[in-house]
């Protein structure tokens, strides 16, 4: 992906600017991965690790079945990630805040027609920068010396707009058919009742419960901390009791939710683990 160089313009306009491509190459964005890590990362896909990450990969192999993943995990499927980026209006910027995944915003800028992206505050700005992103829109206002100072010195790599721009923003609607959190029954305590390992620190409640994908029959709650509750009317037409241990997906009801959760996503396609994503803005706050 390559896009035009960016004209200068005044601070007094909102915007720092300095002359520049508005989206690295995959290849030479991602290229700081270290070497013990591109085991498990796809080697287009995975921007370099971050200070912010607590969590550990899942280590599995590209390609093993997706069901080998331990769960809860941050699923994207992407052949629907592709296609939404496909469907950008053009001009528009993503907002990149929803996801705070290097890699996910790279692949939604090489397969649209979007001019950037859209993060909410400096230290977003930094990631996305740092991974190969150059024409970044900070949606919180500079409202103190230190984070104009912060966003004066990302200028000089990247292009920042700290006023609105007149370029429409793009959220979580593009990203949430492709969005999931699988889980595992962990009990089965009583007919028409199920607990699984997905609860509210993997998948949130905030904005609503999750859904069952596969299963319109349930109703799911993210009923404590570590694991959800699955209902559904026992004996009712076609209902099925699940099995202990068996593997399903979550729709989380606010996809943002659901990222600020997890440190890694997981890109699958046709069932198979594809790439690993750091979500390295997770936690940049500032």
């Amino acid at each position: 992906f390559r896009a035009a160089r960016v004209p200068r313009r005044a601070w007094s306009l909102g915007t720092f600017s300095k002359p520049k491509l508005a989206c690295a190459s995959g290849e030479r964005a991602f290229s700081r991965v270290p070497a013990r890590e591109r085991v498990t990362l796809s080697p287009t896909d995975a921007p370099p690790r971050t200070p912010y990450a607590m969590q550990r990969p899942i280590e599995q192999p590209i390609g093993s079945p997706v069901e080998r993943l331990d769960t809860p995990a941050l699923l994207v499927d992407v052949a629907r990630l592709d296609a939404a980026a496909a469907e950008l209006a053009a001009g528009c910027r993503v907002e990149a805040w929803v996801h705070n995944t290097p890699a996910i915003a790279w692949r939604q800028l090489r397969g649209s027609r979007a001019v950037g992206i859209a993060v909410r505050g400096v230290a977003e700005a930094e990631v996305f920068a740092a991974a190969g992103c150059q024409d970044i829109r900070i949606l919180r206002p500079l409202v103190t010396a230190a984070s104009r100072q912060r966003a004066e010195a990302l200028a000089r790599s990247a292009r920042v707009v700290a006023a609105d721009d007149g370029a429409p923003l793009d959220g979580a609607d593009s990203l949430a058919a492709a969005v999931s959190v699988s889980a595992r029954v962990t009990s089965t305590p009583e007919p028409g009742r199920a607990i699984t390992d997905c609860g509210q620190k993997a998948i949130g409640q905030d904005f609503g419960p999750p859904r069952v994908l596969g299963r319109s029959d349930c109703r799911a709650s993210a009923g404590s901390a570590e694991h959800g509750v699955l209902d559904w009317q026992a004996g009712g037409p076609g209902a099925q009791p699940f099995a202990l241990g068996e593997w399903l997906r979550l729709a989380p009801a606010d996809v943002a939710t659901a990222f600020a959760l997890h440190d890694f996503a997981y890109g699958i396609e046709n069932g198979r683990l594809a790439a690993v994503w750091p979500v390295s803005g997770r936690g940049a706050f500032q």
